[in-house]
């Protein structure tokens, strides 16, 4: 198997010109350039990504850091992992990487990447995030707003999307509702509080201390909490369920499936995601579009531009969620 010394002899340049030569390097004439060419095309050399990463010092490893790797997100890591890597160039790898894995040995992030995308869910990836930034590796976060010039940042404004469901729940004549959130120490689960809070305010809506459950971003809290607020005095009993994640949002219709109540004739249940199964629950989920794909996209975009251009300026995008309405919300007069 011919090396690079095979090709330096019979060009009858360097070593390093060879290297040279097949990592574009504008200050290799193109004669010279066209030597090295024709000397491996006739031995039949290529060379490895291993190699020319020595030669110009690169790894061709793009790292793709979650908050949390686990199996109760249902689609979302898929998406996540199918968009990022549709933005990948052919000569990268995709290493995906824990954070909740990495806070007692963030060592083994040191010299492994060129550069990181953060799927960042919480505050405490921060350490994390500012361990990259020390290390000089160009990273863009995305999910949460994220204020660092030296970061490209990807969010979505989820606090008007949450005010939006709710200003659609009042427009159907709910007064009364319920609320599961997702895991507390999540910036989604503050933020989209935050908006349904200001919302429900505005609107002279009812969210009573009984039915303001806190949970997880899974099918199990959502079935949990929702079968402890189906259970309580009628008196006490929204007539809609705005759960955080569509996760949530599927274990409080098994919940309610599962107790007999009708929906949405009983009780009317929201979403937020717009996983692939929530059109096809019965009933099927009025729920928020959140552009995860755009997202994760255009984090890669920005991220592959300040691989290639270390000293752009900061780049920023806020994604806007949209609602979509299905069926799982009943019309409602003002006296029921």
């Amino acid at each position: 198997m011919a090396t690079i010394n095979d090709v330096a002899k019979l060009a009858g340049v360097s070593r390093s010109t060879v290297s040279r030569a097949f990592n574009s390097d504008t200050s290799i004439k193109q004669t010279t350039k066209e030597k090295v060419m024709l000397a491996a095309q006739k031995l039949g050399y290529t060379p490895s990504l291993s190699a020319r990463g020595l030669a110009i010092n690169k790894k061709f490893v793009i790292g793709l850091f979650m908050t949390r790797v686990h199996e109760d997100a249902s689609t979302y890591f898929s998406t996540i992992i199918s968009a990022v890597n549709e933005m990948l160039p052919s000569e990268y790898l995709l290493s995906i990487v824990n954070i909740a894995g990495l806070q007692q040995n963030n060592e083994i992030i040191n010299d492994r990447f060129d550069g990181a995308i953060v799927f960042s869910q919480s505050e405490s990836d921060n350490p994390i995030i500012e361990k990259l930034i020390a290390l000089h590796i160009p990273t863009a976060v995305v999910l949460r707003k994220f204020n660092n010039y030296s970061v490209d940042n990807v969010y979505a404004n989820e606090k008007q999307a949450m005010k939006d469901v709710i200003n659609y729940v009042s427009k159907m004549g709910h007064q009364k509702i319920g609320f599961i959130n997702g895991s507390a120490n999540f910036t989604s689960s503050k933020v989209r509080r935050e908006g349904l809070l200001e919302a429900v305010l505005k609107n002279h809506m009812i969210l009573s201390s009984e039915v303001d459950k806190q949970g997880e971003f899974s099918l199990d809290s959502g079935e949990k909490l929702m079968s402890q607020i189906i259970e309580m005095p009628s008196n006490l009993l929204p007539t809609c369920v705005i759960c955080a994640s569509d996760d949530i949002a599927l274990g409080a219709l098994k919940a309610c499936h599962g107790a007999h109540f009708k929906l949405p004739q009983k009780i009317s249940i929201t979403g937020y995601d717009d996983i692939p199964y929530s059109q096809i629950t019965s009933p099927s989920l009025t729920t928020v579009v959140n552009p995860l794909r755009k997202m994760a996209k255009k984090g890669m975009e920005f991220l592959m531009y300040r691989i290639k251009n270390p000293d752009t300026k900061r780049q920023s995008f806020e994604a806007t969620p949209s609602l979509l309405i299905r069926n799982s919300v009943k019309k409602i007069s003002q006296n029921n």
